[in-house]
């Protein structure tokens, strides 16, 4: 699995998990009293301090994905007027392979071969 869904499916989570915990680390070990709405402001910033760079790490993913397409169609494109520039010949798939492998004889014999007549047995 490539990484940015990797990101993508389990930033969601770590970050629910991390202000979870978060809040409950400032509730039961820092022996502060929190109020419930600054309670939640730790929630929210522990929460996005998880998700703010997986964001970004996919923005980034997402971009170099591009550029890298990009550049396979350019080099795509180049090979393609590369061979076109040096004017090979087309040649049918069928008569490449007749002419490579001198398949072409022996069929026309083949076929003479199907064409004569049939012997007749020895005792009709």
């Amino acid at each position: 699995m490539p990484p940015n869904r990797i990101v993508a499916l389990f930033a969601p989570f770590i970050a629910l998990g991390a202000g979870v915990t978060a809040t409950w680390l400032t509730n039961h070990v820092s022996g502060l009293q929190v109020s419930p709405g600054q309670m939640e402001a730790i929630f929210i910033a522990a929460l996005t301090a998880v998700l703010a760079p997986a964001a970004q790490w996919m923005h980034g993913s997402q971009k170099l994905a591009h550029v890298e397409a990009e550049l396979e169609r350019a080099a795509l494109d180049a090979d393609t007027r590369a061979a076109e520039m040096a004017g090979a010949p087309e040649l049918d798939p069928v008569e490449a392979y007749d002419e490579a492998d001198g398949y072409g004889d022996e069929d026309d014999a083949y076929e003479d071969a199907l064409d004569e007549a049939e012997a007749a047995p020895s005792g009709a």
